[in-house]
């Protein structure tokens, strides 16, 4: 062999030897970033997969997009959970309860059959019996009714001092008969009303109802014993067509009703 021959064979040694360790140090790179890649922590990739879930579908009904391994629950950290039975009253136990109340709501009638003639006798002695009207006794209740415009000037909510002895009597009444509770109610006509102090027919009825209201409990009624609600025209008792009939929606009533009466 010649020496330029020689000469050519050692000079592509290294050169091929070099392109060799260059793979080798790709490919140990490359089994190093997939080494890498599979140890990515479980729980960590779960968390990462159930926040993918939750951001594709706000639908919990939807099968999960990755199903994750869900762990199998500690029956015994769950405690038993037993089921009340609650029975249901049989026919006859509902007849008896409806006797019973039938029972207890005449009796109340008969008690405000009696509240009714202490009252008329006590309007009659004071000349003012044409001032309120007295319904009839039903279902444990007496409504009483006193017209708006005797109480109150158009558009106040100021009671009038003449009107003041009508419910002086009235809270005689119901201090007499503390079985009683009392509610106070308060109706206008549909005529708009738009004032600095009411803005609507609400405002002025409820406000009325609680005007008389703390005119009773300044006389000594017990505030448990009674409440006040407006109810503006929502509950005419004629047509707001007349001026007869917005006169008679525009009134204050006063419910008098027995405790503690039970209810079907």
């Amino acid at each position: 062999m010649s020496s330029r021959k020689q000469q050519l064979m050692d000079e592509e040694g290294p050169g091929w030897l070099t392109t060799y360790a260059d793979l080798m140090t790709l490919l140990l790179v490359f089994f190093v970033l997939l080494f890498s890649v599979s140890n990515i922590e479980k729980e960590a990739f779960e968390q990462t997969a159930r926040s993918l879930n939750i951001a594709l579908s706000r639908d919990t009904a939807l099968s999960s997009l990755i199903p994750l391994e869900a762990p199998a629950p500690d029956t015994a950290r769950i405690p038993e959970l037993e089921t009340p039975i609650i029975p249901y009253p049989t026919d006859a136990q509902l007849a008896d309860e409806f006797r019973l109340r039938q029972a207890l709501v005449d009796a109340a009638n008969l008690e405000l059959q009696d509240i009714v003639q202490d009252l008329e006798s006590s309007l009659a002695h004071s000349e003012m019996g044409s001032w309120v009207e007295i319904g009839e006794p039903r279902d444990g209740r007496l409504t009483l009714r006193i017209s708006g415009a005797l109480l109150f000037e158009p558009g106040s909510a100021e009671i009038k001092r003449a009107m003041m002895p009508i419910l002086d009597s009235l809270l005689e009444l119901v201090l007499a008969n503390p079985a009683y509770k009392l509610e106070v109610l308060g109706h206008t006509d549909n005529t708009p009303i738009s004032t600095p102090i009411f803005p609507s027919n609400w405002e002025l009825s409820a406000v009325r109802a609680t005007t008389v209201l703390r005119f009773l409990i300044d006389g000594g009624l017990p505030p448990e014993r009674a409440s006040a609600s407006g109810y503006a025209d929502s509950l005419p008792l004629a047509s707001n067509t007349t001026e007869a009939g917005r006169a008679a929606n525009r009134r204050i009533e006063f419910v008098l009703e027995k405790k503690e009466l039970p209810r079907l």
